[in-house]
C-alpha cells in the first residue's frame, strides 16, 4: 500500500505561477520585464545556461518560475539585471555583428 502524497496537498507547499512578461526589442538590445510583486532581489534568481535564461523567484506564498530561449545574437556575458517595486528588468544585449547599423550613403 502506498503513502505517497502529491505536492499539492501538503499544507507547506506553494503555488507555482509563471510571471507575466513583456520582452521588448530594440537596434541594440532585448529588454525582458516581468511583474514579480512581493519579490525582494535576495529571493530572485536568473541564470543563463546553453541558450536559456532561466527565472527563479518566490515569496512566502508564491514560487515564480519561467525560462526563455536565448538566441545566438545575445551577448550572453553582458547580461544585467535590475528589481525595483516588483518589477524586473533583464537586459540581454545583442552581440556587435548582430546590432542594426545604418549605410553611410556616399556621392
Amino acid at each position: 500500500m502506498s503513502t505517497q502524497t502529491s505536492p499539492q496537498s501538503t499544507p507547506a507547499s506553494k503555488t507555482v505561477v509563471h510571471p507575466l512578461v513583456d520582452v521588448l526589442e530594440s537596434d541594440s538590445e532585448f529588454l525582458l520585464v516581468a511583474d514579480l510583486p512581493g519579490v525582494n532581489k535576495d529571493a530572485l534568481g536568473i541564470t543563463v545556461n546553453g541558450g536559456q535564461l532561466e527565472l527563479e523567484a518566490e515569496t512566502e506564498t508564491l514560487d515564480y518560475r519561467r525560462s526563455f530561449a536565448l538566441g545566438d545574437d545575445v551577448d550572453l556575458d553582458a547580461v544585467e539585471a535590475k528589481l525595483e517595486f516588483g518589477v524586473l528588468e533583464v537586459h540581454l544585449p545583442k552581440r556587435a555583428e548582430a546590432q542594426v547599423r545604418k549605410v553611410p550613403i556616399k556621392g
